[in-house]
């Protein structure tokens, strides 16, 4: 069975960190999320893969070139300027349009090993014609609600959030679909209506449930949220035998820490976490609770990591405080930066998405801070604030507003 995998959306609800890149080339624990379904779908053997991209898909066309150092084959369908998962689909109709069914897969879900194997078993067991995961969420966010029957087929899909439906369930992202569905989605209609086309015309579509954990990488808390996932799931500490460990550190529960990292005297890391190739890590340097370092940091003298996802190079000068934060590339903390990460009086963070003011669900988020940033010595940035990839912010500012250029 081949695999499409939707890769094409710019990801504006995560601005700045999608300003330079491709939402599923987000990194985590040292991979894009885009590659741990990748690596998924060649466990079970599924290695004929096409990729569909759009905005800034040559970032995804450069580092997974055609799959080879996966061990799979990958192929793109390109779906240009035009937006939507309508678009992505039908981009990918020439790579599959001989076959009787495909594996669909959208990029930015991140979520426990099983969920394909879910759904093909499901397709399978009940030899019905299509199948869906569902996951059950508290607040169904932007999916729409999908209600089943008791034998655990779809009765409908796509229902609007509005809908006084009693079904908790939403889509998760991974279908199994026939080839036929490509003419109901020529209609300009919704993939959830064409579905629910095809079973007006008989099709029966399997309910694969997903108990466990899944996270779509929508909103940049998403990240975080992802982030903490995967770390929980390391059970055992992988640290390279080249890694310089200075006297006095101190680790604690597991860490991965990769190639050529030196981690200096009186440091502290408290896992799990990840710390990537190339990293330096000062003296009496605090890394704790779930923290994904990328490759060839840097982080100084005293300062202090909490709960943090830093991208490639960023770099945290000394006595900074960093807390449920996301530092993107290349950036650099000047020495007594903080992220402020509580409300006083402590309340939920909201953060300011597309002009709207969201609620986040989180008691504690920090700053959000794009690629190739400068944030000067002794500045302060309020909760849940969002800083442009790019800026410079002066020397001993406050940053009480989303920066933007």
């Amino acid at each position: 069975m081949k695999a499409v995998i939707l890769a094409g959306g710019k990801g504006l609800d995560l601005f700045p960190l999608t300003q330079t890149r491709p939402k599923p080339m987000i990194t985590l624990l040292g991979k894009p999320i885009l590659q741990y379904i990748i690596e998924e779908l060649k466990e079970m053997g599924l290695t004929d893969i096409i990729i569909v991209t759009g905005y800034k898909g040559d970032q995804i066309k450069d580092y997974f070139k055609k799959g080879s150092d996966l061990d799979v084959c990958i192929r793109y369908a390109d779906q240009g300027d035009k937006e939507g998962i309508q678009s992505a689909f039908l981009a990918a109709e020439d790579y599959v349009k001989n076959e009787t069914e495909f594996l669909l897969l959208f990029g930015d879900i991140v979520s426990e090993k099983g969920l394909i194997q879910r759904a093909l078993n499901a397709f399978e067991n009940t030899q019905a014609d299509m199948a869906m995961t569902l996951t059950l969420q508290g607040d169904t966010g932007d999916f729409g609600i999908v209600d089943i029957n008791s034998m655990g087929m779809v009765n409908k899909a796509g229902i609007p959030k509005e809908d006084p439906s009693h079904s908790n369930y939403v889509d998760a992202g991974c279908f199994i679909v026939r080839t036929e569905i490509f003419e109901e989605v020529k209609k300009q209609i919704s993939l959830g209506q064409a579905i629910n086309n095809r079973i007006e015309k008989g099709d029966k579509v399997a309910a694969a449930i997903w108990e466990k954990e899944w996270i779509d990488i929508g909103k940049p808390w998403n990240i975080i949220e992802a982030n903490r996932m995967l770390l929980s799931k390391v059970k055992e500490s992988r640290i390279s035998k080249d890694v310089t460990l200075e006297p006095n550190v101190e680790i604690k529960n597991a860490v991965i820490i990769g190639e050529n990292v030196v981690i200096s005297s009186g440091s502290v890391l408290n896992g799990p976490l990840y710390i990537g190739p190339d990293t330096y890590v000062g003296n009496n340097v605090l890394i704790r609770d779930h923290c994904s370092i990328g490759r060839e940091s840097i982080i100084g003298f005293g300062s202090e990591v909490k709960n943090s996802v830093l991208f490639r190079g960023a770099k945290i000068y000394g006595l900074c405080y960093v807390g449920d934060s996301i530092i993107g590339q290349n950036t650099i903390l000047s020495s007594g930066v903080t992220t402020v990460n509580t409300e006083t009086p402590i309340k939920e963070i909201t953060m300011t998405i597309n002009k709207k003011e969201l609620k986040t669900g989180f008691m504690k988020l920090g700053a959000i801070i794009g690629d190739n940033c400068e944030i000067g010595v002794n500045s302060l940035i309020f909760p849940g604030r969002k800083i442009a990839s790019g800026s410079t912010i002066k020397p001993g500012s406050t940053v009480e507003e989303d920066y933007e250029l």
